[in-house]
């Protein structure tokens, strides 16, 4: 049985602020991470999903895997959101198998769809399964796809090998766990079983090799877990793990994957961890920086709430075990939205534990989310004024601004009336943070929210234009290089 790991594009925004924007931001990323290469072409990280389940199929058995990749290919779009079906096609008939797995994001699940009914139309015979972030909450919507034949939903690294050994012995899928999919009549149908998570240590080892090595020239960063879940719930969030005490992967499991990473995709490569709260319990994080520590070699970023960062022994050993640069939630500066969207995280604190951070030698980057829809465009505006003030003083080095997107598996997406929003289509292309939003609230319309989220683009392009408090500006000849990572389609 060949299976055959979907890549799906995602089309580009043009957004005329970002390119400021971006380019700044690039600036003051690379001051912090000497050595850091550009891209060739924008990968930006590894599909961690296909590796992932590329090691759960292998342990299984299933060793004929093949990816197709859209997600790099120059030519996928004719033009902004409208795919390339004479290439595309061509692409797919270059990659032949009985099965095809795809995992799209919620911009591009209308494009993962399109290259699944070129699938059906090339190989009317092979299987096409969808699973991951979009396709678990709107399970029934993607299984009623013409080109779909089975939706997994959650985790499967026990429903995806148990539904494809039962294919292959011809047998009823009805016992399959985790399953949605459309009976011959068109209704849909839903396994009863429900499969548990698998503990990180019993998770097999990636495929580390699914891609050449060549595609280390076209990622930022090796992305790394060392913790699944989140005891959080932001209302904005769509983690399935969310809500839920994290579970660990073994240290050395950790460290082995890294090694074989960089082995793959270059020793120059940082690490990202993909944990949504890294440094959440002071004694596990002390533990993995420790060894991190003791290997030397490797360089890293993470990412975190504000409240994770009180603790002074894991700002040390942070810079010690070769953290270069945090991400920090930050979302919004009005107390009264944290309150109700960030699991009430307490803002006052802001200023000393930043200046702690800078103090130890870390560079601080937030995520900043415009559109709230307790706020009105004037508290918009002031919480970006907020954000480029702490970039002013050198508290944060550098900040994202997205457009919020109630997307489908959150809160806000599924409860949008509590939260005083009314979503106004499900038009899933729209469903970007860089797209006029989606919904209204009685505070601000959509256009009165793109307003400020375009300006406060440009405010915030011109905040990180200073020079680096980490690091250097790079000469004047080589600013054409900056920025060029996020020209391309990325959310």
């Amino acid at each position: 049985m060949r299976i055959v790991f979907v890549h799906a594009p995602m089309s580009t925004v043009p957004v005329a602020e970002r390119a400021g924007f971006w380019r700044n931001f690039d600036i003051q990323y690379h001051s912090t991470h000497p050595g850091l290469r550009h891209m060739k072409r924008v990968m930006w990280e590894l599909p961690h999903w296909m590796t992932w389940l590329a090691g759960v199929l292998a342990a299984h058995g299933y060793t004929d895997l093949d990816v197709l990749d859209l997600y790099t290919e120059p030519g996928t779009f004719d033009e902004p959101g409208l795919m390339n079906e004479t290439m595309v096609r061509a692409e797919v008939a270059a990659h032949p198998g009985d099965v095809y797995l795809f995992s799209p994001m919620t911009p591009n699940l209308y494009y993962a769809f399109g290259i699944a009914d070129l699938v059906k139309a090339t190989y009317p015979e092979a299987i096409t399964i969808f699973g991951g972030v979009v396709s678990t909450p709107l399970a029934e919507e993607v299984a009623r796809h013409d080109s779909v034949d089975y939706v997994v939903v959650d985790r499967g690294e026990i429903a995806l090998p148990t539904l494809l050994d039962t294919l292959g012995k011809g047998e009823d899928v009805d016992h399959v766990g985790n399953l949605v999919f459309r009976l011959p009549d068109g209704t849909i149908a839903r396994s009863s079983t429900r499969y548990p998570a698998v503990a990180p240590e019993n998770i097999p080892f990636p495929v580390v090799d699914l891609f050449p090595s060549t595609a280390g020239q076209d990622i930022r960063y090796l992305r790394q877990v060392y913790a699944l879940g989140c005891p959080y719930q932001c209302t904005f969030c769509t983690i399935q793990t969310i809500g839920q005490k994290p579970s660990y992967f073994p240290i050395d499991r950790v460290l082995s994957e890294i090694a074989a990473y960089r082995a793959q995709y270059g020793e120059h490569h940082n690490i990202y961890w993909g944990d949504e709260t890294f440094t959440l319990f002071p004694d596990r994080t002390m533990q993995l920086l420790t060894a991190l520590e003791g290997v030397g070699t490797i360089r890293y970023d993470c990412q975190t709430r504000l409240n994770c960062l009180t603790d002074d022994r894991i700002l040390a050993k942070l810079k010690s075990s070769g953290c270069q640069w945090i991400e920090i939630g930050l979302e919004t500066g009005i107390q009264t939205s944290q309150n109700v969207h960030k699991h009430r995280m307490k803002l006052s604190a802001t200023e000393e534990t930043l200046l702690r951070l800078r103090d130890a030698g870390l560079a601080a980057c937030a995520f900043s989310v415009n559109g709230f829809p307790d706020q009105t465009p004037d508290d918009m505006r002031r919480s970006i004024d907020w954000v480029c003030d702490l970039i002013s003083r050198d508290l944060l080095q550098a900040s994202y601004l997205f457009g919020l997107v109630p997307y489908p598996g959150s809160t806000m997406y599924n409860f949008p009336e509590r939260f005083g929003m009314k979503l106004l289509h499900h038009d899933y292309r729209r469903y970007h943070e860089d797209l006029p939003p989606v919904f209204a609230t009685d505070h601000a319309n959509p256009d009165q929210v793109y307003e400020v989220f375009l300006s406060g683009v440009a405010q915030l392009g011109q905040a990180m234009s200073k020079a680096p408090h980490f690091g250097a500006l790079p000469p004047p000849g080589q600013l054409a290089d900056y920025g060029a990572f996020w020209a391309e389609a990325h959310v």
